[in-house]
């Protein structure tokens, strides 16, 4: 019998396996088209704007500065741990007696040179002078300013100084009710921790206005209410020799010393302020912070008062 022709198969494997050979053809192509595409990206020296990339480095070079700026403070508040519990003990036993204090004691020829208003564009140049001439002060600060000028006050802590409260917008508060009172002082408090800056444990009221009410709320927030007694009317803009030498004339032991370094204009405080420490310096003064003061030289339990100004 003659033999049957071999049978064609009818279950399209065939048809199958031409379509994988044509699929793996295809993705073949693509891989070779993809390795292409990349080794022409790798090799392509690209195009760098230079003007773009100056101005990606000036909008880093803030950021890095606070970041440095946070770490030193942190450092210098880790390395005074001690000195600082003992400071802050003297502030709340000056509270076990007395909510506020304008002047400390003669004990130590020791003054406190304190600064309300900031941080600003002046502050820096501020913490300069102190620098140069070794002094350390005390900032008062305005918790709305804080966010546009944060290097300062950063800088301020690192540096040895001490951060008060003084209030978030300067408002008077003897016009306020008790809460709104607290949400002026909490604010504040809120905005120099959010820098990683000790909450404030010094409270000076703005214009100086003050009353029952605004110490007790300061007293329940656990700060001292601090006003001065020696007024350096920056504020009017006085001639530089005549500030330096205002100060020079009245200053005793345990005087706490109104300057501006924020608020308006305050180009003659700057200026003023390295004669002010060379006369100081001469006389035997040592300029310390409020804490330091009140440590070295406590303050008497009855104070003189002092007078709302229009700029404090």
């Amino acid at each position: 019998m003659p033999r049957s022709p071999t049978p064609h198969p009818t279950d399209g494997s065939g048809l199958h396996r031409r379509r994988q050979l044509v699929g793996l053809a295809a993705a073949l192509a693509v891989a070779v088209g993809s390795i292409v595409i990349v080794a022409v990206s790798v090799g392509s020296p690209g195009k760098w704007d230079p003007t773009q990339l100056a101005q990606g480095a000036a909008a880093e070079k803030p950021k890095m500065e606070l970041e440095a700026q946070a770490r030193a403070a942190a450092a210098v508040i880790e390395k005074r741990k001690e000195e600082i519990k003992a400071e802050n003990a003297a502030i709340d036993a000056v509270l076990q007696t007395t909510g506020i204090i304008s002047q400390a004691g003669p004990g130590n020829k020791e003054v406190a040179l304190t600064f309300d208003d900031g941080p600003s564009s002046y502050t820096g140049g501020i913490l300069d002078t102190l620098k140069k001439y070794d002094a350390k002060a005390t900032f008062f600060t305005l918790g709305n300013q804080i966010s546009e000028f944060p290097l300062p006050l950063q800088r301020a802590v690192a540096e040895g100084h001490v951060v008060g409260n003084h209030t978030w917008d300067h408002q008077d508060l003897t016009r306020l009710a008790p809460k709104d009172i607290r949400g002026e002082l909490n604010d504040n408090t809120d905005a120099v921790t959010g820098k990683n800056l000790p909450a404030p444990k010094l409270f000076r009221p703005p214009y100086g206005a003050v009353n029952d009410l605004v110490v007790a709320e300061a007293r329940r927030a656990g700060m001292l209410t601090v006003m001065w007694s020696l007024d350096t009317n920056d504020y009017k803009l006085p001639g530089v020799d005549v500030m330096a030498a205002q100060v020079l004339a009245e200053v005793e032991p345990g005087s706490i010393i109104l300057m501006h370094d924020g608020g308006g204009d305050r180009t003659t405080t700057s200026a003023a302020l390295p004669r002010m420490l060379k006369g100081l310096r001469k006389a035997g003064y040592k300029m310390v912070t409020l804490p330091q003061l009140l440590l070295h030289n406590p303050p008497a339990a009855e104070q003189n008062t002092v007078g709302r100004t229009p700029a404090a």
